[in-house]
């Protein structure tokens, strides 16, 4: 989209945009190209009194032009059009922060291609949203600020992006809170039903030696799995301390001695080296599950650490 006269063209640095020449339509053109600066000017005056009005003038930006060379370019372009120049229309970029009534922030950079607001629809990119949304609400949020602006073809649609993002970000708000409550609810609910079977232990296993690293690590990821914490000591001798849910220990025990329906064990000849099943009230070993190096007095001093150092002695170094 461009404008031109009978005149030679006056020169002016090419940007990002499609040349078109004045004809019949060129008024057309250009009254599409004066509404654009003219929205721009317009959010301009209104954010910068907003900031001015919110006593945060000298705070982070609210609106924003990321393309001042292309935006003068366009206003040259209005003023000359008059004396027959030929130029190529540029597109105007402008980012712009969007708060929730919460708090929550989104900054959006909204694209003017040639052509807006009559003939192209704004182009809208998320550039961040609020920590709080995980990566499917941000797609949703960037999917319908863009299908806003489509819907907005032909008009100034700046100010209605905005406030679309403000209303979708308050939308999701509100669904997260809702979940959250709901997942406290449940998770009430069973701890209400389940705290009295729940039972804690510790498996002490010995073997004399795991060196593979495949081995190492089908150990720590199926410990993690059953969401055991504890250690791994690799090396000669090898050993294992496993924490947490009886029925996990029990599990991931069976899956060591090769349980037929968790293929991966190592030999029922594990079970042999299984030297210390402990009852416990509570976990005293770290929640997730972790190899050490082959240092079996590091492995004993994290045993002194959290308090299973007899439990060590006894199982491990065989002394009690």
């Amino acid at each position: 989209l461009s404008l031109s006269a009978h005149s030679s063209p006056v020169g002016f640095e090419g940007r990002r945009g499609v040349t078109v020449t004045m004809a019949t339509d060129a008024l057309e053109k250009l009254d599409t190209l004066e509404r654009a600066v003219l929205e721009i000017e317009v959010m301009v005056s209104i954010f910068c009194q907003d900031i001015i009005d919110d006593g945060q003038a000298d705070g982070e930006e609210e609106f924003a032009i990321i393309t001042p060379d292309a935006l003068e370019c366009a206003r040259t372009i209005i003023d000359a059009t008059q004396n027959e120049v030929a130029c190529e229309i540029p597109r105007i970029d402008v980012e712009v922060v969007v708060r929730s009534t919460s708090g929550c922030c989104s900054r959006l950079r909204i694209g003017l291609p040639p052509g807006y607001p009559s003939i192209c629809c704004a182009k809208v990119t998320v550039l961040a949203a609020p920590k709080i949304f995980p990566r499917n609400q941000r797609d949703e949020l960037s999917t319908k600020l863009q299908c806003r602006a489509e819907e907005l073809l032909g008009s100034e649609a700046m100010m209605e992006i905005i406030n679309e993002c403000r209303n979708v970000m308050e939308d999701l708000e509100k669904n997260n809170q809702l979940r959250d409550q709901i997942s406290e609810e449940v998770c009430a609910d069973d701890t209400l039903g389940t705290n009295a079977e729940i039972m804690l232990s510790r498996r002490w296993i010995w073997v004399h030696h795991i060196t593979k690293a495949e081995r190492l690590k089908q150990i720590v990821t199926e410990a993690q799995h059953l969401k055991l914490g504890g250690y791994l000591k690799g090396g000669y001798p090898g050993v294992i301390v496993a924490e947490g849910d009886s029925n996990s220990c029990d599990e991931f025990v069976s899956w060591i001695k090769g349980s037929k329906s968790r293929p991966g064990g190592f030999g029922r000849n594990w079970g042999h080296h299984v030297r210390g099943e402990v009852t416990v009230d509570k976990r005293q070993l770290p929640d997730y599950f972790q190899e050490l190096e082959d240092d079996m007095g590091k492995l004993g001093s994290l045993c002194k650490e959290f308090g299973v150092e007899d439990e060590f002695r006894e199982f491990i170094l065989q002394h009690k």
